[in-house]
């Protein structure tokens, strides 16, 4: 697909209401971390708006499911039905039997829309066997072999690049509940690009936190990171002032439509750097340290290195903005 900025990362960042999902184009790929979507009365599809939109995306390169709770999975009927299964597939394979759990309950209790992302979850997902290649780790992964000239004077395929590594627990008995077990399963994502970092936790909790700190890899990875999101879309309950202080990020986001009171949102704001927002909508730009979804709509990162990046947000409502165009009229 055709690049749509001059940095070789482009993140946007869903409003999903409660949920989370975000979709990267890494140099030449194309990237999902986590499958949320919006219901009810504003039903809006991620993965059919990238699909249907300009962005034109037919395929997912590389397709990371944090954990697979409902709010991070619901979009996965959409894949199902637009034929999106991602070439690569990072997500914790020791959630089978919390998912299968869930799945036997839902059927109880006619969920139906839980039910179909479940069984693609189970059925097609989870049946990845992993056998690429080249592996996202690697800087080559994501080179567009196009601008290998103007990346290296030699032509070769660069040591340094976009590159994505993931962290977790495979203890699937983190936790009294199969909601907080899932929850602590969740990857710890970091997106490098050129020394520029984004960090994603998905829903990690205190416990599976402690044993992220005890991995000296991940702290490593994660360590002097420009973007955070916050794990469990903010809350209190997944708030660790030491390891915030260990990401030292610049900007916190929040995926969430959650609580505007929630005081995790004041630590956050206190452990920030703080950078240059962009409003799309206005123009202006103002100094944040936390942007959130609930208030600031679609959030889009730009970068290529430490020393070169920005962030915007848009208010705009997606749902009525890609119901109105002609494209989606066909779909629908």
């Amino acid at each position: 697909m055709a690049k749509k900025t001059n940095h070789v990362l482009d993140i946007r960042v869903w409003d999903v209401e409660h949920g989370s999902a975000v979709y990267m184009s890494a140099g030449k790929k194309d990237v999902v971390i986590d499958c949320g979507a919006n219901s009810g009365e504003d039903e809006w599809s991620p993965l059919r708006w990238i699909n249907d939109s300009r962005f034109g995306v037919n395929k997912i390169d590389y397709l990371i499911i944090s954990h697979p709770h409902h709010d991070h999975i619901e979009d996965l009927d959409v894949m199902d039905e637009l034929d999106l299964a991602p070439t690569i597939l990072q997500r914790p394979k020791s959630a089978t039997e919390l998912v299968e759990e869930g799945l036997e309950e839902a059927r109880e209790n006619n969920r139906e829309d839980y039910i179909k992302d479940a069984e693609y979850y189970l059925n097609t997902l989870d049946e990845y066997d992993g056998d690429v290649e080249t592996l996202p780790s690697d800087p080559a992964w994501a080179v567009d072999e196009r601008t290998i000239g103007r990346t290296r004077a030699d032509g070769g395929i660069p040591t340094d690049g976009v590159t994505f590594h993931n962290f977790g627990s495979s203890d699937s008995s983190l936790g009294s509940t199969r909601f907080k077990k899932l929850n602590n399963l969740s990857r710890t994502t970091v997106v490098n690009s050129y020394g520029f970092q984004y960090v994603t936790m998905g829903d990690i909790m205190s416990q599976g936190i402690d044993e992220l700190k005890d991995n000296s890899s991940a702290m490593a990875a994660i360590e002097d990171s420009e973007i955070l999101v916050a794990p469990h879309h903010g809350r209190d309950s997944s708030y660790d002032e030491d390891l915030v202080d260990h990401i030292n990020p610049d900007l916190v986001v929040f995926s969430d439509e959650g609580d505007p009171q929630n005081p995790a949102t004041e630590e956050y704001r206190n452990h920030a750097n703080g950078v240059e927002v962009k409003h799309e909508d206005t123009g202006n730009t103002d100094t944040r340290y936390v942007v959130t979804t609930r208030s600031d709509g679609r959030i889009r990162i730009n970068a290529s290195n430490p020393d070169d990046w920005e962030v915007s947000v848009s208010g705009r409502d997606y749902s009525s903005q890609k119901a109105s165009t002609k494209r989606y009229e066909r779909m629908t």
